[in-house]
């Protein structure tokens, strides 16, 4: 069973956990990858999981400080 995400620090954290997740397994294929094309595909992949783990971590700070996220 799935543990239940009840605040905003919660499931912020959740998410921050899947985005990372998401970017290594994008980058560890990316390195092993010798299709250009789908190299390239895989990095693009890797660097939006990247910009969304740097959302939520933004926002994560946001709530730290008591701000509501942007």
């Amino acid at each position: 069973m799935k543990p239940r995400l009840r605040t905003p620090s919660e499931i912020l954290h959740a998410a921050l956990e899947k985005e990372a997740s998401a970017r290594d397994f994008y980058g560890e294929l990316a390195e092993s990858c010798h299709v250009d094309f789908v190299k390239d595909l895989l990095l693009r992949l890797h660097n939006e999981e990247e910009k969304h783990y740097e959302l939520i971590r933004k926002m994560l700070a946001r709530l730290d400080t008591g701000l509501p996220p942007a």
